[in-house]
């Protein structure tokens, strides 16, 4: 008979709340994204790699902690499982997280020159006024988070002290894609929302009208995307180019999606289309080291 330590699973639950908490994926996926926009924008220290990592994710898991503290009653609603509705991370935890996160990834942030570290508090700055307060202010919470979102190009360029038109149009496509999902969302979200008393496009527009928003803004997105993919075959980024292309297209035929009324489908095609151009511009940085 297999007999288990209950003891001995609960440090690993803990550890696994924890993760949840600061939803680690998306601070991966943050970091692989300054990182890479490091090197395509022409840097080659490891040591500004490291910093960046750490700083980006630091500053995800930061920020996503402190939204779970902040909107723990619309969890309630439309997140049931989350890990400080349940319990499995306590607050004082969930703070410690939240504050330490973002004071260590500030410090690392420094450590990369003035103007990363401006971007790290304004993004620092901005990300928390948005959990506390402008997450309940229509259209403009929305474009915060597709900001932000957004932002992981810029800074890995500033890291690397240049210019880079490709990652500009990489930033300008992500943040109306982004920015377009956000509206969509809030028509999933239209429930829970209503019931806490939060005011979004939705509530606002309807949620029909709301997707088709959304859905309207991600197709202009594309249209930014064909220009990403000239300037980065211009500047023989043929990798990125060709993620580019492939994400306008997935971006189209989603939007579509969304327009017919599958906002679920959409939402996740986004976020898979999403991760074409970061898996192109990963692989595109890895190639120019080689």
């Amino acid at each position: 008979m297999l007999v288990i330590n209950i003891s001995l699973l609960s440090p690993v639950a803990s550890l696994l709340g924890l993760w949840r908490l600061i939803r680690g994926e998306h601070g991966v996926l943050a970091a692989l994204a300054s990182t890479a926009s490091y090197m395509v924008a022409g840097g080659r220290s490891l040591e500004a790699v490291a910093l960046l990592a750490v700083s980006t994710f630091l500053a995800e898991a930061g920020l996503f902690a402190h939204n779970d503290l902040a909107n723990l009653e619309e969890d309630r609603v439309n997140r049931p499982g989350a890990p400080l509705v349940t319990g499995e991370v306590g607050l004082g935890a969930a703070r410690a997280v939240a504050y330490g996160s973002l004071s260590a990834g500030a410090l690392a942030a420094a450590l990369l020159g003035l103007l990363p570290l401006v971007i790290y508090l304004s993004a620092a700055i901005l990300g928390t006024a948005y959990n506390a307060k402008l997450k309940r202010v229509p259209f403009l919470g929305n474009f915060i988070v597709a900001f932000l979102t957004s932002m992981t190009y810029i800074y890995g360029m500033a890291a690397a002290g240049g210019f880079s038109p490709v990652l500009a149009l990489l930033f300008a496509s992500s943040l109306v894609a982004n920015l377009g999902r956000e509206f969509v969302k809030t028509a999933i979200d239209v429930e829970g929302d209503l019931r806490a008393g939060v005011r979004t496009a939705a509530s606002l527009l309807g949620p029909e009208r709301a997707a088709k928003l959304g859905a309207s803004v991600t197709a202009l997105s594309a249209a930014i995307g064909l220009w990403l993919v000239a300037a980065a075959l211009d500047s023989r980024l043929y990798i990125l180019a060709t993620g580019a292309a492939a994400t306008s297209v997935l971006l189209l035929y989603f939007s579509a999606s969304a327009w017919r009324g599958a906002w679920e489908r959409y939402r996740r095609g986004t976020l898979a289309a999403f991760g074409v151009t970061l898996v192109a511009l990963v692989v595109e940085a890895l190639w120019l080291l080689s």
